[in-house]
């Protein structure tokens, strides 16, 4: 004979599968965590990697650059000075997002450009110069830049900063600089044969004992400039100074 359970054990049953259920969304619940947690953490790794891999990347692509520019190989070298370039554009992937040798590629540049005799590499390196992040406060002190093009192109947004960049005895012999942001830039004993510094930022720049010879100053910004002591001032520049050899704003002059 059959017994049929009770009204008190069916509530008993159906309360433990009530705990066994709520067990059971608790268990899973702590398993999806773990995989969200562990999940997290080996993206983060492999981020971390990632990214260490790349600057390690970068770094050897830097390293293999310089040695090409140290070439006995012509050829080599220009092709090498060309890309120097890449680690000064963000969107390459010598840039890696954040032009992390751009420094160090200002640096080996200029380093170059103060032995090398004027030529092709030699402009290429130059004008390799235009685009870096900036130019700021950079030593280009005694560096060859003779027919290097940093100036502004038309239509161009970008304008090349040599905010108090130092250019002490550099060679500018027939570079352009036209529209450059250049205030503070010491240009002291400089050579700025034929230069074109037009519509340019010079402000507070320091022109002493430069050669000035050819050079054209139309349009640029000239208040606070030092020319004392430099030689074949143009017309439009000397009847700006001051008896000390100082520009004076275009209305006071």
């Amino acid at each position: 004979m059959t017994t049929r359970p009770g009204p008190r054990l069916m509530e008993h049953d159906l309360d433990h599968r009530g705990e066994m259920a709520a067990s059971d969304v608790q268990v899973w619940t702590g398993i999806v965590g773990t995989f969200v947690t562990v999940g997290v953490s080996v993206l983060g790794v492999l981020n971390f990697q990632r990214k260490r891999d790349r600057s390690a990347a970068v770094g050897a692509a830097f390293r293999d650059v310089v040695e090409s520019l140290a070439s006995d190989n012509t050829t080599q070298q220009m092709a090498a000075a060309i890309l120097m370039r890449r680690f000064f554009d963000h969107n390459s992937e010598q840039g890696a997002g954040r032009t992390p040798y751009a420094n160090e590629a200002i640096a080996v540049i200029a380093g170059l450009l103060r032995e090398s005799p004027t030529g092709q590499i030699q402009k290429v390196l130059a004008d390799g110069l235009r685009y870096a992040p900036s130019l700021s406060r950079a030593d280009l002190q005694g560096c060859n830049l003779a027919r290097a093009y940093l100036g502004n192109r038309e239509g161009d947004r970008k304008v090349v900063d040599l905010t108090h960049a130092d250019l002490f005895e550099a060679d500018l012999t027939g570079a352009s600089l036209r529209g450059v942001t250049a205030s503070g830039a010491v240009f002291y004993r400089a050579t700025l044969v034929n230069a074109v510094l037009v519509d340019a930022d010079l402000t507070r720049a320091d022109f002493r004992e430069a050669r000035l010879t050819g050079a054209r100053f139309r349009g640029a910004r000239l208040d606070g400039a030092q020319f004392s002591g430099a030689t074949d001032i143009p017309a439009d520049v000397a009847r700006r100074l001051d008896p000390a050899g100082n520009a004076v704003s275009e209305e006071h002059a």
